[in-house]
């Protein structure tokens, strides 16, 4: 209880009293069809959204934007396929914690796409059955009571790329394939990018899942993607800012002498063509006209 209530501890109390109130069945049961899926549903940032889902019919698409769902001990969120009714599942930006079994699970014929998501504290994280098939790309499997990722069965498939495994309670930094028995078999992951380190999200107490700014997570995911502040993008279900400087070419941040230097030396006289840092006027060609404008650039700090 808080004593003494401050105006900041009033409103935290009413804002998470608020956002625990709001379930994700809610939401999907609001949602309607956009962007090619039969269900479109769009989280709010720094929300938390309550209870489980299944998906057992259509395409759904999951827009988290930064929310967090905490299933509270329950079933998680899972999509079931057959013949007769198939169903997909794509999500993006989303954290999912709590789960006390699976976090996702994708069976029967099921399908999906999981891109920057965090599973965090579920018994399982992802676990896939039957003859379900997923990709899964810039994702956080951490502190699951077993297992990160699990497959289950010998027709159920997944590819995984750019994820970060760490402190999953069982074996083999976190993933795993059952054949229905009894014994858990260690399973070796083969994809691009994967990597096994702390996060270090900033507060994990509050719920917190950004990034201290030494993160590994930190444009460590697909090469291709880039984040909005034009950067590689980043693993997990937030995205790390970083602050650009136009010409900071030694990426220390801050334009000086040492940035000219870089640009004369590394980008014009050895024709450096991975020198987009120093095409300060964006014609695609770094020359002397650049060095000029980074001077001025230097001059007006």
């Amino acid at each position: 209880m808080c004593m003494n209530i401050s105006i900041l501890c009033l409103l935290t109390s009413i804002f998470y009293t608020l956002a625990s109130g709001i379930t994700l069945q809610s939401v999907y049961n609001e949602s309607g069809p956009a962007n090619g899926y039969d269900k479109y549903l769009v989280l709010e940032n720094n929300t938390i959204y309550t209870g489980e889902i299944g998906i057992y019919e259509g395409s759904v698409f999951i827009e988290g934007n930064g929310a967090i769902v905490d299933l509270n001990s329950g079933l998680g969120i899972w999509a079931y396929a057959d013949e007769n009714y198939p169903a997909s599942l794509d999500i993006e930006y989303l954290t999912i914690i709590n789960g006390g079994y699976n976090g996702l699970t994708f069976n029967g014929s099921s399908t999906g796409n999981i891109i920057n998501c965090n599973f965090i504290s579920n018994d399982f994280g992802i676990q896939v059955m039957d003859e379900a098939s997923i990709n899964i790309k810039n994702s956080n499997f951490i502190n699951n009571g077993q297992y990160g990722l699990s497959m289950r069965g010998t027709t159920a498939s997944f590819e995984i790329a750019y994820s970060n495994f760490w402190d999953n309670n069982l074996g083999c930094g976190g993933y795993n394939e059952n054949c229905w028995g009894l014994t858990w078999v260690p399973l070796e992951l083969e994809g691009s990018g994967l990597i096994e380190y702390d996060p270090l999200f900033l507060n994990v107490s509050e719920w917190d899942f950004s990034y201290n700014e030494d993160s590994p997570c930190i444009d460590a995911g697909d090469p291709t993607l880039l984040d909005p502040d034009g950067t590689r993008s980043d693993i997990g279900g937030y995205q790390y800012t970083q602050e650009i400087f136009p010409g900071d070419c030694n990426l220390d941040s801050i334009q000086n002498v040492l940035d000219i230097v870089y640009v004369i030396n590394d980008c014009i006289l050895s024709s450096n063509s991975d020198c987009e840092c120093g095409d300060l006027n964006e014609d695609n060609t770094v020359n002397v006209l650049d060095v000029v404008l980074l001077v001025n650039i230097i001059l007006e700090l």
